[in-house]
């Protein structure tokens, strides 16, 4: 019994150490800012995408922007991604998307990625630094943001176009 507790505590302190990066954990190159919160602006990053290009939160001001933090191995993300990838076709321009592989393999995010033809950047989060400033420590997470930068709302599982369709019409309408 006692070693079952023992085993149970170290687990719970490793998800939790991972869950806080610190600042050494933050990949060379890549860099995070700030924390997120509904109605306050967004964590700022720069990281390097799946494809090895730099994806600057920055460059998607004036946009509206969504976030989704998922990996291969979630099925829930397998429901979510084909919505998010008609959203991409539905709004075009006026929609910017970007993905944060959560816990996954690089190899594995990659396939999942090209599994669904999404054609926007992805992120793997290998140190969990965006994860952890957005607070993500389960996928699927979508976080709405605003043109100006600001939170506008965090769904957890998207899985029906209910779900996606509201908080992306308030975001939609927002500009």
């Amino acid at each position: 019994m006692v070693t079952a507790i023992l085993v149970v505590v170290g687990a719970l302190l490793v998800v939790s150490l991972r869950s806080h990066p610190t600042e050494s954990s933050v990949p060379p190159g890549a860099s995070i800012s700030g924390r997120a919160a509904v109605g306050r602006p967004a964590p700022a990053f720069t990281a390097t995408d799946l494809d090895g290009h730099s994806v600057a939160f920055a460059s998607y001001r004036g946009r509206a922007l969504i976030i989704s933090f998922g990996a291969s191995w979630c099925y829930p993300c397998r429901q979510e991604y084909p919505l998010l990838v008609e959203a991409a076709a539905a709004h075009g321009s006026r929609l910017a998307i970007v993905s944060v592989m959560h816990d996954d393999l690089s190899g594995d995010a990659r396939a999942f990625v090209r599994e669904f033809h999404a054609h926007w950047p992805a992120i793997n989060d290998e140190s969990n630094a965006i994860s952890s400033a957005y607070g993500v420590v389960g996928v699927p997470q979508t976080f709405f943001i605003t043109p100006d930068g600001v939170v506008q709302s965090r769904v957890y599982g998207i899985t029906t176009r209910g779900a996606l369709d509201g908080p992306l019409n308030r975001l939609l309408a927002a500009r």
